[in-house]
This record gives C-alpha cells, structure tokens and sequence, in this order.
C-alpha cells in the first residue's frame, strides 16, 4: 500500500515550484476519508490482517503514512525519485555510510560539519575500518588527484560548516562519475536546494 500511495502521489507532476511544495505527496485519494491536510498519524505499530500480511505499515520506525507523505514531497522538490527521511543529519551521515564496507575509502571536504569529522574519523575509520581522507574539494585537481582505486564515496559539502568554503558540484560530479562505482554525496547545510544548483546524479 505504501509503495501505492508513494507512486500514485509522484506520478503527479507541478510545473512550478511553490504549487509542488504545497501538493506533491498529498492528494486526498491516498485516504479513505480523502482529508485534503494529511492526517499525522501517531500510531508507533499497525494493525497487520494476519502475521507479516501488512497494509504498508508495521511500525512507525520503518514506514509511517505522514512521513511517506513528507518524503514524497521533498523528493518531487528535488526532482528525485525517492526521498528518506530520517531524525538528524548525522542518522542520515551514518545511513549513507552503512553502504560501503571494511577497507573502502571515502573522500571528504577538509572542512565538513563537527559531527560528519567525529563520526568518520571516530567511529567509521576505527570500528567499522573504513579509509577517510579529508582534502580541500574547493581544488577540483585536489579532488582527482585523492582518488584511490578502494575510493567508493566522496563526500562534499557546500557551503561547507563553518567556513563556508564551496564545491564547485558540477565540476565535482563529472570527476567522480568518470570513475565506476563511487558515489558522490552532496551535504546541504546552509543552501536550500532551491537556490543551490544540485548537479549530483
């Protein structure tokens, strides 16, 4: 049911930015009550029809009907095609990083957010045996030249905390996609994507 509600409400398309924030995610049909404002739904578990038969919902942690609504929504924004939302940016930094595994490299911007540095460098290059390199991306020849064969992420930040140094992102995504299997994560603190040109695909 959850993967229908999130279909039915991105097949809907907004040509303008304001009329996509206020509806992408949201059509009434997706209830049986057809309640135009999303009802917020509190419930921490759902009712299942028998033992792993489920309507979409088990628990509020893994799917909750307000939450897909809101991912939905940010996702048309950014023109992607699904969205996750999750409590903090350090539970979405170590949900992207669950990714890689023991001996993979990550690449990130030398002046990246307080909490992004204790992470990688405290827990993810320690305990999980990840590689980190912190190097100045606003140099895109730093950024080629860093790259190593077990590189698997490359991690920017723009305009980076607190510095607010810039990625040239566009020059950044053509060097990381010239090279298989790494991915290039975008970190937004201070830029909406609205006036931030993500060139990240």
């Amino acid at each position: 049911m959850a993967d229908e509600l999130t279909s039915n409400a991105i097949g809907k398309s907004f040509p303008h930015f304001g009329t996509l924030a206020i509806h992408a995610g949201q059509d009434p049909e997706q209830w049986n009550s057809r309640a135009v404002v999303p009802p917020i739904f509190m419930s921490s578990t759902y009712q299942q029809d028998a033992p792993g038969v489920h309507r979409g919902c088990v628990y509020s942690r893994t799917g909750n009907p307000t939450r897909n609504c809101f991912e939905t929504c940010v996702a048309a924004l950014e023109g992607a095609k699904h969205g996750i939302a999750t409590a903090s940016g350090v539970a979405a930094t170590m949900l992207v990083t669950q990714l890689l595994k023991t001996g993979d490299h990550i690449l990130c911007v030398e002046d990246v957010y307080g909490g992004t540095y204790g992470y990688f460098s405290q827990i993810a290059a320690p305990q999980i045996g990840l590689e980190i390199s912190f190097v100045d991306l606003s140099d895109l020849s730093k950024l080629e030249s860093a790259i190593k064969p077990n590189t698997k992420m490359v991690w920017i930040e723009t305009p980076s905390n607190p510095l607010l140094k810039l990625v040239d992102i566009q020059g950044a995504s053509e060097i990381v996609h010239q090279h298989e299997g790494i991915i290039l994560v975008g970190d937004n603190t201070f830029m909406s994507p609205y006036f931030q040109v993500i060139a990240i695909r």
